[in-house]
C-alpha cells in the first residue's frame, strides 16, 4: 500500500478531510474517537492494553497480535481502535498499515522521494512496529545520491508497479534518518539494503543492488517459506 493509496482510503472512510487546496486533517469525529480510546488505554497497565484493544475493537484475535509484537503505545493503539470501529471491510493487516499513515500526520511524513511506487514510506519506529506485526515484509532502505538505490527502485517499480501485492507488506525507509535504529534492530549499516522478513525477523537480505532475477527469486522464496509461528 503506497502512501497515496493509503491517504485516498482514509478520505473515503471519513478519517481524513481536505483542508484548503492541498492539506489534510483527521475529521473531528475521528479525533474525538481517538482521544476517547487513548484515555481508556492510558489508564490500563501496558501489559493489559492488548486485551483492552480487543474489547474496544471487538476483535479477540488482536490480543495475541499486539502481545506477540509487544506493542503498547496508547496513541498507536487508540488510532487503530478508532479506525477498526468505523471500517468493517479492512483486514487487520490493512488496518495496521493505515494506522501508521494516520500517525504520520501527527509526527511528520517520512521522506519518500526515493521509495518505489508500491512501497509505504515509514520512519524507523513505525518500521520496527510493522515488521513485528506482519507475517511477511519486504523492507527497502535507501539514501540519496546513490545510483544503486536508483537501480533497485526501478527494479521494484517494474516488479510491482504502483499496486502492492496482498500477501506482502512493502516498506521503504530513508536510512540517514535512523541509522542507529537500523543497525540495532536489523543490522543494516548501508544503503541500498533490502530485507525480507518473516514473522518479525530478517529471513534474508541483499546489500547493494541485486539483479532483477535475484529479487524475483527472493520474493518467491519469501512467499513459499512457512512462518515459524505456523510450524
Amino acid at each position: 500500500m503506497s502512501s497515496t493509496d493509503a491517504v485516498e482510503q482514509l478520505i473515503e472512510r471519513d478519517v481524513f478531510e481536505p483542508v484548503d487546496s492541498d492539506g489534510l486533517r483527521p475529521t473531528e469525529s475521528f479525533r474525538e474517537a481517538v482521544d476517547r480510546h487513548r484515555r481508556t488505554l492510558a489508564e490500563r497497565d501496558p501489559d493489559e492494553r492488548s486485551a483492552a484493544v480487543a474489547e474496544l475493537a471487538d476483535d479477540p484475535e488482536t490480543t495475541d497480535t499486539f502481545e506477540a509484537a509487544a506493542v503498547t503505545d496508547p496513541d498507536f493503539l487508540a488510532r487503530y481502535v478508532a479506525l477498526r470501529n468505523r471500517t468493517d471491510d479492512l483486514s487487520p493487516a490493512q488496518a495496521l498499515t493505515l494506522t501508521v499513515v494516520i500517525g504520520q500526520f501527527e509526527s511528520g511524513t517520512p521522506r519518500a522521494d526515493g521509495a518505489p511506487e508500491a512501497f509505504l514510506a515509514v520512519d524507523g519506529e513505525d518500521l520496527v512496529r510493522l515488521v513485528k506485526l506482519h507475517e511477511r515484509c519486504v523492507v527497502y532502505a535507501w539514501r540519496e545520491d546513490c545510483p544503486p538505490c536508483d537501480a533497485i527502485r526501478s527494479d521494484f517499480d517494474e516488479l510491482f508497479g504502483d499496486e502492492p501485492p496482498g500477501d506482502l507488506l512493502l516498506l521503504a525507509v530513508y536510512g540517514p534518518d535512523c541509522p542507529r535504529l537500523l543497525d540495532r534492530e536489523f543490522d543494516v549499516s548501508g544503503a541500498p539494503t533490502t530485507l525480507f522478513t518473516l514473522d518479525g525477523r530478517v529471513d534474508s537480505r541483499f546489500v547493494g543492488a541485486p539483479s532483477t532475477e535475484g529479487l524475483e527469486t527472493e520474493i518467491e522464496t519469501l512467499r513459499e517459506r512457512t512462518p515459524p509461528s505456523a510450524e
